[in-house]
Protein backbone atom coordinates (compact mmCIF):
# COMPACT_ATOMS: atom_id res chain seq x y z
CA UNK A 1 0.00 0.00 0.00
CA UNK A 2 1.58 3.48 -0.83
CA UNK A 3 1.67 6.23 1.13
CA UNK A 4 -0.89 8.32 -0.65
CA UNK A 5 -3.14 5.34 -0.02
CA UNK A 6 -2.48 5.22 3.62
CA UNK A 7 -2.69 8.89 4.10
CA UNK A 8 -6.17 8.92 2.25
CA UNK A 9 -7.31 6.02 4.71
CA UNK A 10 -5.47 7.82 7.52
CA UNK A 11 -7.93 10.91 7.31
CA UNK A 12 -10.94 9.12 6.13
CA UNK A 13 -10.58 7.22 9.86
CA UNK A 14 -10.88 3.76 10.35
CA UNK A 15 -13.26 2.07 12.17
CA UNK A 16 -14.94 5.94 13.60
CA UNK A 17 -11.87 6.78 14.94
CA UNK A 18 -10.95 10.17 14.57
CA UNK A 19 -8.15 11.85 13.08
CA UNK A 20 -6.72 14.99 14.47
CA UNK A 21 -4.20 16.86 11.72
CA UNK A 22 -1.49 18.81 12.76
CA UNK A 23 0.04 21.58 10.24
CA UNK A 24 0.07 25.33 9.15
CA UNK A 25 -3.41 26.36 9.16
CA UNK A 26 -4.85 22.99 10.46
CA UNK A 27 -6.93 22.36 13.50
CA UNK A 28 -3.93 21.75 15.53
CA UNK A 29 -0.13 23.75 15.05
CA UNK A 30 1.85 21.18 17.14
CA UNK A 31 2.32 17.67 17.46
CA UNK A 32 1.71 18.44 21.34
CA UNK A 33 -1.38 20.10 20.97
CA UNK A 34 -2.89 17.23 19.06
CA UNK A 35 -1.80 14.80 21.73
CA UNK A 36 -3.39 16.75 24.28
CA UNK A 37 -6.63 16.07 22.63
CA UNK A 38 -6.16 12.48 21.02
CA UNK A 39 -8.56 9.45 22.57
CA UNK A 40 -7.52 5.90 22.76
CA UNK A 41 -8.03 4.74 18.83
CA UNK A 42 -6.88 8.14 17.48
CA UNK A 43 -4.72 9.27 14.49
CA UNK A 44 -2.42 11.82 14.82
CA UNK A 45 -1.57 13.32 11.22
CA UNK A 46 1.21 15.65 11.36
CA UNK A 47 1.33 17.53 7.92
CA UNK A 48 5.02 18.06 6.35
CA UNK A 49 7.02 20.48 7.33
CA UNK A 50 9.89 21.21 10.42
CA UNK A 51 8.34 21.60 14.48
CA UNK A 52 10.93 23.23 17.09
CA UNK A 53 9.76 22.78 20.82
CA UNK A 54 11.42 23.57 23.95
CA UNK A 55 10.20 19.96 25.58
CA UNK A 56 10.02 16.52 25.11
CA UNK A 57 6.28 15.46 23.35
CA UNK A 58 4.86 13.68 25.40
CA UNK A 59 2.54 10.94 25.39
CA UNK A 60 1.09 9.17 28.35
CA UNK A 61 -1.71 5.89 29.16
CA UNK A 62 -2.72 5.67 25.91
CA UNK A 63 -4.21 2.56 23.64
CA UNK A 64 -3.92 2.05 19.87
CA UNK A 65 -2.52 5.40 18.23
CA UNK A 66 -1.02 6.16 15.74
CA UNK A 67 1.54 9.10 14.75
CA UNK A 68 2.20 9.47 10.88
CA UNK A 69 3.81 11.81 9.49
CA UNK A 70 3.33 12.57 5.85
CA UNK A 71 5.84 11.96 3.55
CA UNK A 72 8.47 13.69 0.97
CA UNK A 73 11.16 13.79 -1.34
CA UNK A 74 14.38 13.37 0.88
CA UNK A 75 17.38 11.93 -0.50
CA UNK A 76 18.36 9.26 2.50
CA UNK A 77 15.06 8.66 4.30
CA UNK A 78 12.35 9.86 2.65
CA UNK A 79 10.92 11.64 5.32
CA UNK A 80 9.59 15.41 5.69
CA UNK A 81 7.97 15.58 8.51
CA UNK A 82 10.93 17.08 11.48
CA UNK A 83 10.58 17.60 14.78
CA UNK A 84 13.84 19.19 16.63
CA UNK A 85 13.72 19.52 20.43
CA UNK A 86 15.56 22.67 21.82
CA UNK A 87 16.46 21.04 24.61
CA UNK A 88 19.74 18.93 25.20
CA UNK A 89 18.52 17.24 28.08
CA UNK A 90 14.55 16.45 27.18
CA UNK A 91 14.09 13.40 25.13
CA UNK A 92 12.41 14.15 21.57
CA UNK A 93 9.65 12.28 21.89
CA UNK A 94 8.25 10.60 25.58
CA UNK A 95 6.01 7.73 25.45
CA UNK A 96 4.73 6.38 29.08
CA UNK A 97 2.58 3.85 30.37
CA UNK A 98 0.98 2.99 26.71
CA UNK A 99 -0.21 -0.38 25.00
CA UNK A 100 -0.38 -0.59 21.04
CA UNK A 101 1.71 2.90 19.70
CA UNK A 102 2.92 3.09 16.30
CA UNK A 103 5.20 6.42 15.11
CA UNK A 104 5.31 6.31 11.65
CA UNK A 105 7.00 8.53 9.00
CA UNK A 106 8.77 11.11 11.33
CA UNK A 107 12.16 12.46 11.30
CA UNK A 108 13.28 13.45 15.20
CA UNK A 109 16.26 14.59 16.12
CA UNK A 110 17.59 17.60 18.69
CA UNK A 111 18.90 20.78 18.21
CA UNK A 112 23.11 20.57 17.13
CA UNK A 113 24.85 21.69 20.25
CA UNK A 114 27.73 23.49 19.99
CA UNK A 115 31.36 22.07 20.55
CA UNK A 116 31.62 22.14 24.53
CA UNK A 117 28.12 21.04 24.91
CA UNK A 118 27.23 17.64 24.98
CA UNK A 119 23.40 16.67 24.49
CA UNK A 120 21.70 14.29 27.42
CA UNK A 121 18.32 13.47 26.11
CA UNK A 122 17.12 10.39 23.82
CA UNK A 123 15.55 10.93 20.48
CA UNK A 124 12.74 8.30 21.37
CA UNK A 125 12.52 7.34 25.44
CA UNK A 126 9.59 4.77 25.37
CA UNK A 127 9.23 3.58 29.51
CA UNK A 128 6.57 1.15 31.08
CA UNK A 129 4.77 0.32 27.67
CA UNK A 130 3.96 -2.77 25.60
CA UNK A 131 3.49 -2.79 21.46
CA UNK A 132 5.45 0.11 20.40
CA UNK A 133 6.23 0.05 16.32
CA UNK A 134 8.61 2.34 15.20
CA UNK A 135 9.18 2.27 11.47
CA UNK A 136 10.10 4.22 8.54
CA UNK A 137 11.87 7.19 10.50
CA UNK A 138 14.52 9.27 10.45
CA UNK A 139 16.29 8.84 14.42
CA UNK A 140 19.46 10.83 14.54
CA UNK A 141 21.25 14.03 15.87
CA UNK A 142 22.93 14.41 18.97
CA UNK A 143 20.41 12.37 20.93
CA UNK A 144 22.57 10.60 23.71
CA UNK A 145 20.29 7.25 22.31
CA UNK A 146 18.11 6.62 19.35
CA UNK A 147 15.24 4.25 20.88
CA UNK A 148 15.79 4.57 24.33
CA UNK A 149 13.65 1.78 25.94
CA UNK A 150 12.83 0.74 29.70
CA UNK A 151 9.96 -2.01 31.18
CA UNK A 152 8.96 -2.76 27.20
CA UNK A 153 7.13 -5.61 26.77
CA UNK A 154 7.21 -5.76 22.52
CA UNK A 155 8.61 -3.53 20.43
CA UNK A 156 9.59 -3.29 16.71
CA UNK A 157 11.75 -0.85 14.84
CA UNK A 158 11.36 -1.57 11.16
CA UNK A 159 12.85 0.36 8.18
CA UNK A 160 14.07 3.39 10.26
CA UNK A 161 17.36 4.90 9.48
CA UNK A 162 19.36 5.69 13.15
CA UNK A 163 22.68 7.49 12.76
CA UNK A 164 24.84 9.70 14.67
CA UNK A 165 23.26 9.65 17.99
CA UNK A 166 25.86 9.75 20.80
CA UNK A 167 26.03 6.60 22.93
CA UNK A 168 24.11 3.77 21.17
CA UNK A 169 21.61 3.39 18.30
CA UNK A 170 18.97 1.25 20.76
CA UNK A 171 19.05 0.63 24.60
CA UNK A 172 17.33 -2.34 25.33
CA UNK A 173 17.01 -3.89 29.02
CA UNK A 174 20.72 -2.84 29.26
CA UNK A 175 21.83 -3.78 25.73
CA UNK A 176 23.57 -0.71 24.02
CA UNK A 177 23.01 -1.87 20.62
CA UNK A 178 24.80 -0.56 17.64
CA UNK A 179 23.68 -3.09 14.90
CA UNK A 180 20.09 -5.19 14.37
CA UNK A 181 19.88 -7.88 16.74
CA UNK A 182 17.49 -11.36 16.44
CA UNK A 183 18.28 -12.80 20.02
CA UNK A 184 16.86 -10.56 22.75
CA UNK A 185 13.24 -11.32 23.56
CA UNK A 186 10.51 -8.75 22.91
CA UNK A 187 12.62 -7.26 20.42
CA UNK A 188 12.12 -7.21 16.41
CA UNK A 189 14.35 -5.22 14.16
CA UNK A 190 13.69 -5.23 10.70
CA UNK A 191 15.48 -3.34 7.50
CA UNK A 192 17.15 -0.57 9.38
CA UNK A 193 20.15 1.38 8.61
CA UNK A 194 21.92 1.73 12.00
CA UNK A 195 25.38 3.89 11.38
CA UNK A 196 27.78 6.03 13.00
CA UNK A 197 25.96 6.10 16.45
CA UNK A 198 28.01 6.28 19.46
CA UNK A 199 30.22 8.32 17.68
CA UNK A 200 31.19 10.40 20.90
CA UNK A 201 31.87 7.48 22.79
CA UNK A 202 33.26 4.97 21.38
CA UNK A 203 35.15 6.38 18.28
CA UNK A 204 39.05 5.12 18.52
CA UNK A 205 40.62 7.26 15.32
CA UNK A 206 43.52 4.90 15.08
CA UNK A 207 44.47 6.41 11.58
CA UNK A 208 43.23 8.18 9.01
CA UNK A 209 44.84 8.45 5.01
CA UNK A 210 43.81 9.11 1.59
CA UNK A 211 45.40 6.02 -0.42
CA UNK A 212 44.91 4.98 -3.77
CA UNK A 213 43.36 1.03 -4.63
CA UNK A 214 41.54 -0.36 -6.98
CA UNK A 215 37.88 -0.87 -7.21
CA UNK A 216 36.79 -4.38 -6.94
CA UNK A 217 32.83 -4.32 -5.91
CA UNK A 218 30.18 -2.36 -4.63
CA UNK A 219 27.70 -4.01 -2.22
CA UNK A 220 24.64 -2.86 -0.42
CA UNK A 221 24.41 -5.76 2.96
CA UNK A 222 21.71 -4.91 5.91
CA UNK A 223 21.58 -1.56 4.62
CA UNK A 224 25.22 -0.65 4.71
CA UNK A 225 26.95 0.27 1.82
CA UNK A 226 30.84 -1.64 1.66
CA UNK A 227 33.09 -0.19 -1.26
CA UNK A 228 36.03 -2.60 -1.48
CA UNK A 229 39.40 -2.30 -2.59
CA UNK A 230 43.11 -3.66 -3.73
CA UNK A 231 45.45 -1.39 -2.00
CA UNK A 232 47.66 -0.89 -4.50
CA UNK A 233 51.11 -0.47 -2.45
CA UNK A 234 50.91 -3.75 -0.23
CA UNK A 235 47.99 -5.79 -1.70
CA UNK A 236 45.55 -5.82 0.66
CA UNK A 237 41.87 -5.88 0.68
CA UNK A 238 40.29 -2.24 2.73
CA UNK A 239 36.55 -2.88 3.28
CA UNK A 240 35.34 0.89 3.56
CA UNK A 241 31.75 1.49 4.80
CA UNK A 242 30.34 4.60 3.73
CA UNK A 243 30.08 7.40 6.93
CA UNK A 244 27.00 9.57 6.66
CA UNK A 245 28.45 12.87 4.96
CA UNK A 246 31.30 10.98 2.80
CA UNK A 247 32.31 13.51 0.15
CA UNK A 248 33.00 12.59 -3.45
CA UNK A 249 31.04 10.65 -6.35
CA UNK A 250 30.46 7.42 -4.32
CA UNK A 251 26.56 7.11 -4.87
CA UNK A 252 27.22 7.35 -8.31
CA UNK A 253 29.81 4.59 -7.94
CA UNK A 254 27.27 2.64 -5.84
CA UNK A 255 24.49 3.07 -8.78
CA UNK A 256 26.48 2.31 -11.44
CA UNK A 257 29.44 0.22 -10.29
CA UNK A 258 30.21 -1.78 -13.15
CA UNK A 259 31.40 1.53 -14.77
CA UNK A 260 34.21 1.90 -11.99
CA UNK A 261 35.41 -1.51 -11.03
CA UNK A 262 38.59 -2.10 -12.08
CA UNK A 263 39.53 1.17 -11.44
CA UNK A 264 41.91 3.21 -9.18
CA UNK A 265 40.14 5.29 -6.81
CA UNK A 266 41.68 7.30 -4.08
CA UNK A 267 40.10 7.66 -1.03
CA UNK A 268 40.14 9.13 2.41
CA UNK A 269 39.16 6.92 5.53
CA UNK A 270 39.13 6.49 9.37
CA UNK A 271 39.61 3.39 11.51
CA UNK A 272 36.25 2.86 14.19
CA UNK A 273 36.14 -0.04 17.12
CA UNK A 274 33.01 -1.03 15.68
CA UNK A 275 29.90 0.23 14.04
CA UNK A 276 28.59 -2.87 12.09
CA UNK A 277 27.34 -6.38 11.81
CA UNK A 278 29.23 -9.00 14.23
CA UNK A 279 29.91 -10.75 11.17
CA UNK A 280 31.82 -8.03 9.70
CA UNK A 281 33.84 -6.97 12.83
CA UNK A 282 37.75 -7.51 12.61
CA UNK A 283 40.74 -5.85 13.89
CA UNK A 284 40.32 -3.16 11.69
CA UNK A 285 36.80 -1.24 10.80
CA UNK A 286 37.22 1.44 8.38
CA UNK A 287 35.01 3.94 7.15
CA UNK A 288 34.79 6.10 3.96
CA UNK A 289 35.09 9.74 4.55
CA UNK A 290 35.45 10.79 0.94
CA UNK A 291 36.18 9.64 -2.41
CA UNK A 292 37.19 10.69 -5.79
CA UNK A 293 38.35 9.59 -9.31
CA UNK A 294 41.87 10.83 -10.34
CA UNK A 295 42.53 12.85 -12.81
Amino acid sequence: MTGQILCAVLLTGIAGAVTLTVGEGEQFTTPQQAIEEVSDGDTIFIRAGTYEFNDSIELWGHNDIWIFGEEGSRLISNVSTRLICNSRTDNVMWIINCDRITISSLCATHTEPTEDQRCYGNVFGIDGCNNITIENCEINGCGAIGVYTNLVDGIVLRNNYIHDNTICAVQYYGQNLMMETDHLEGLVMEGNTILNNGGRRIDAFYCAGSPTGELTGVTNEDGYLRFIFLDLMFGDIDTCYVVPGCEGPWLEISLHPDEFIGSSLEYSFREVEAYFLVSCRSDRIIEMTSVSIPD
